[in-house]
């Protein structure tokens, strides 16, 4: 089953008379796992779609899946319009304010409630969202969003305990993963930007996300940097086995993806294996070839433990009837 499933997602925006198509129509599955670039011209929806993705927005029309559940979203708000009288004869104006006034007197006393219920709803499913988010996204952006008056490490911890729980030990092993070991107690300050930019890398996972959304997060850093940061990255996903969706302009990035997908107009127009496909199906297929030789071995010994324990029992039991028949 894959991790995320869209099906149909589409986001307008209306601007007076025009309608904007963000997304017209997306479908799309995730495995859990993967490494996805995200590649588009400006304007294309990426950002919009991960905004979907991580239920910071709410598609217009469509149903979006995690991890087989239906992801909360707001439901639409349409508005009725008030009445507004265009009688041109001034003797027959008051006429037409009076039925104005009364025909919007009458649309508020059927609307109110109509509009408490609706945003009652809409309230819900906005905590909802949050819940959702909290509990399964973890984000970095472009900018590295660090408080410049606390340390790398409690940077960390208050990300932690936006979400829920502080766990230390957890902090600095994700600090140790982007390698940051023994520059806890810094300041962003004094640190470089790809250093920076692993701050935030490590504070997303120390909430420990089931999936990494990444927005331009190498679009302020030089390309020996960008290289650091995205295998720093990709190795950190891997071993925590987070499944991320990453945002960008730059098409050297692919070659750090399992999968490459190409937007366009609001609509998916590419899907191809990234660079580290491969390696990552080899690596899959070695971490289950271990992991059954690995049964195996538990299982034989569990068997020869077992022989073991009964001869010994038997000599035992040999042992005592000896001893009584002396």
């Amino acid at each position: 089953m894959a991790l995320l499933s869209l099906s149909g997602i589409e986001r307008h925006y209306v601007t007076g008379d025009v309608v904007v198509r963000a997304l017209d129509g997306v479908d799309l599955e995730i495995e859990e796992g993967e490494v996805v670039m995200l590649l588009g011209p400006s304007g294309s929806g990426k950002t919009t779609l991960l905004n979907v993705v991580s239920a910071l927005d709410s598609p217009t029309s469509g149903t979006y899946h995690f991890n087989g559940e239906l992801v909360p979203s707001t439901p639409p708000i349409r508005t009725l319009n008030r009445r507004h009288s265009t009688i041109a004869n001034p003797s027959l104006q008051l006429f037409g304010w009076l039925a104005e006034f009364i025909a919007n007197s009458t649309l508020l006393v059927f609307t109110l409630p109509i509009k408490v219920i609706l945003r009652w709803k809409v309230s819900t499913a906005l905590e909802d969202m949050t819940g959702f988010r909290r509990e399964n996204i973890g984000y970095v952006f472009q900018f590295f969003n660090l408080l410049g008056d606390l340390t790398v490490l409690e940077n960390v911890l208050l990300a932690q305990d936006i979400h829920g729980g502080r766990d230390k030990a957890r902090a600095i092993e994700m600090l140790n993963l982007v390698g940051l070991e023994g520059k806890e107690g810094r300041f962003p300050s004094e640190l470089s930007g790809g250093e920076q930019q692993r701050v935030a890398i490590a504070r997303s996972l120390a909430k420990k996300p089931r999936l990494l959304l990444g927005d331009e997060l190498t679009g302020n850093l030089d390309s020996e940097t960008t290289a650091r940061v995205m295998k720093v990255l990709v190795k950190a996903c891997r071993k925590e086995k987070i499944t991320a969706i990453i945002v960008t302009h730059d098409l050297a990035l692919t070659k750090y993806a399992t999968r490459v997908i190409h937007i366009d107009s609001g609509k998916l127009v590419g899907d191809e294996p990234g660079g580290r496909a491969a390696l990552h199906a080899t690596m899959d297929t070695a971490e289950a070839v271990a992991g059954a030789a690995v049964g195996a071995v538990e299982k034989a010994a569990k068997s020869v433990g077992g022989l073991i324990a009964g001869a010994v029992s038997n000599m035992l039991d040999t042992g005592s009837e000896d001893v009584e028949e002396a």
